[in-house]
């Protein structure tokens, strides 16, 4: 009798707590496949929003102080692109299991430095431009020059959001790649909207070649997410 209730005890305090739990990991996994989506909706809103798109040097700096109020929708898109095109990275590692499971971890760790780096820099531009408005282009500069000869940390930064963005992130593919999880060309569907993103300096089409790989990137993942399941 006493085996019995306790047996009963044990059913009755730890069946409820299973439906919570299968739907926090269904949540996390939605999120996984989300984060591309989201990472290409916001590079569209950076890329339209850059009132300075293709350009670079001292006349974009000149831009961004020149045209404050379309610099924070620059700014504030890439912001959460970059957080959520590195989220997958990170979350992605829970799926691998044997094969790629080691660089799986190390593409978390690094899409763990990018995440916590990266987006936040773009706070800068705002800071240029603010700089800028009450000291001029030569402000800008004279500031920007001092922290870069005497400022070892902007570096250091520096290093570690492009560890995260640019190894991380395709790292993660193919840690998913060697688990059977995701097709080779998952690989370039991260690799192509990088590149397009450096060559085009955010013009609007190198923005809407990255949206494009991000969206095959999470249709690739939302497969993953179903082997991962399944297997």
């Amino acid at each position: 009798m006493t085996t019995s209730t306790q047996i009963q005890s044990y059913e009755t305090t730890t069946t409820p707590s299973a439906a919570p739990r299968s739907s926090a990991v269904t949540a996390r996994r939605t999120l996984l496949v989300a984060a591309p989506v989201l990472a290409a909706a916001f590079t569209i809103v950076g890329a339209v929003g850059d009132p300075a798109a293709g350009i670079n040097g001292s006349e974009m700096i000149k831009i961004y102080i020149e045209n404050p109020s379309p610099l924070q929708w620059k700014s504030t898109g890439y912001h959460w692109a970059y957080a959520f095109w590195i989220l997958p990275a990170f979350l992605g590692a829970g799926l691998v299991r044997g094969k790629g499971a080691w660089l799986a971890n190390v593409a978390a760790l690094l899409a763990f430095a990018g995440m916590v780096t990266l987006p936040g820099m773009l706070i800068t531009d705002w800071y240029a431009s603010a700089i800028g408005h009450e000291f001029g282009l030569e402000g800008t500069q004279a500031v920007e020059s001092y922290m870069e000869s005497t400022m070892w940390g902007v570096p250091g930064f520096g290093i570690a959001a492009m560890a995260g963005f640019v190894i991380g992130v395709p790292l993660s593919v193919i840690a998913l790649i060697r688990a059977r999880l995701v097709r080779w060309w998952t690989l370039l569907a991260v690799i192509v909207p990088l590149a397009a993103l450096f060559a085009s300096q955010g013009a609007v089409w190198g923005g809407l070649i990255c949206a494009a790989g991000l969206l095959v990137w999470a249709y690739s993942l939302r497969g993953a997410v179903s082997r991962s399941i399944a297997g």
